[in-house]
């Protein structure tokens, strides 16, 4: 059977680019030719993987990039295409040959549920990385039954057992609480840490905060943090330092606007951090309250993250060691091999229904917005990355 995923990048940093990387290696063991198109990407001779890449970049707009799809696409036939956070589906599906036509929805954006209703009858099936999103798939695509719409755990590599060692206990020592992921304004809001460290500075919490991973707003932390010893960035680390860094933290912070289930953070918890997430009505929510609720706070109230952290303090070693214990049972059921067998029954049951994707889309008609730069539409028309309608004969 031969697969091909659609997504904007592969060699950058972030979670979808773990699970294409799982997809690359797991679907070959599952005998399955699998291949990726990144479309923003040079093209890469090295990789050790089928990946080809467009070179899109903020300059390029629809009408341009619709020319270079086809060009790459023209006379290839898939058996089944995975659109990975459906990204360009809207201006390409009907250039695309594809026996099936799968979605993958890794995160909730802004304007997903006009991306979903735009998208209704594009797909056979999708799967998602919270059963919120999948959930929401469902809603906005009428023609997608529960059982074509499903949530599809994040895959993560595990800690080695050991490093998932017990820490000292809470009340004796400074705080260890961290960071790991994108270090960016988009999505992440990783400046709201500014006012959060001013306050646990003000309430007198000893604590040491570490960044781990790298991003665009990295050089205003460091900063705004400059003359703070006790605030570190340790960058991008990778194998054994990467899991060191992680299993040294008590805690691990998130401040997002959004999340699908963020799988660094499901990476920290197999390390054996305790997770303290926004209430922002994603995978993440679900996630952290199967730990503990009180470890839910609402966006920006950076007083109720200082008072969970006192009143975690105060608990008995064992209480602290039994939410450890479960984040990491509930991570451990992420691992690569778990969420690649779980990808193969959704698609195998994918196989034995009938088809229900349009075959083919009808030719897309041309919007004004077409022939504006990609960086132009992110900014100031975002909605213009999902227009379809059919051209009129």
């Amino acid at each position: 059977m031969n697969i091909r995923h659609y997504f904007t990048h592969f060699s950058s940093l972030g979670g979808v680019q773990s699970i294409l990387t799982t997809h690359l290696n797991h679907d070959v063991k599952a005998g399955l030719r699998s291949s990726l198109l990144a479309f923003f990407d040079q093209e890469e001779p090295d990789t050790p993987y089928s990946v080809q890449g467009l070179n899109w970049n903020g300059r390029t707009n629809i009408l341009k990039a619709r020319k270079a799809f086809k060009s790459s696409e023209c006379g290839v036939k898939h058996d089944c295409c995975v659109y990975h956070d459906l990204w360009g589906m809207a201006f390409l599906a009907d250039l695309d040959s594809c026996s099936l036509r799968l979605g993958a929805i890794h995160s909730h954006w802004p304007h997903l549920e006009h991306q979903l209703s735009q998208l209704d009858g594009f797909l056979d099936g999708v799967f998602c990385d919270s059963q919120a999103i999948a959930d929401l798939a469902q809603k906005h695509m009428p023609s997608l039954s529960p059982e074509r719409a499903i949530h599809l755990p994040v895959p993560i590599k595990t800690c080695p057992p050991d490093l998932q060692s017990k820490r000292p206990p809470l009340g004796v020592r400074p705080l260890r609480l961290g960071f790991v992921g994108r270090v960016d304004h988009l999505q992440k809001r990783v400046e709201r840490f500014i006012p959060l460290v001013k306050v646990l500075e003000t309430q007198k919490i000893p604590f040491e905060l570490e960044f781990l991973g790298s991003g665009t707003a990295e050089p205003e932390l460091k900063q705004a943090f400059r003359d703070k010893k006790h605030i570190h960035f340790h960058g991008r680390q990778s194998g054994s330092d990467y899991w060191r860094i992680l299993s040294s933290w008590d805690f691990v912070i998130y401040t997002s606007d959004f999340e699908g289930s963020p799988l660094a953070m499901q990476e920290a918890l197999n390390a054996g951090c305790i997770p303290i997430f926004p209430r922002i009505q994603c995978g993440g929510d679900k996630v952290v309250e199967n730990i503990h609720p009180e470890l839910l706070y609402q966006p920006e109230d950076y007083a109720s993250i200082a008072s969970t952290l006192k009143a975690w303090q105060e608990l008995p070693p064992e209480q602290v060691e039994e939410a450890r214990g479960k984040g990491i049972s509930i991570s451990n059921e992420y691992a690569e091999d778990k969420y690649h067998y779980k990808f193969m029954s959704f698609l195998n049951r994918i196989q034995e229904l009938p088809r229900i994707s349009r075959q083919p889309v009808p030719a897309r008609a041309r919007f004004w917005t077409d022939h504006l730069p990609f960086a132009v539409l992110r900014r100031w028309f975002p909605k213009a990355f999902f227009n379809y309608r059919p051209r009129a004969n």
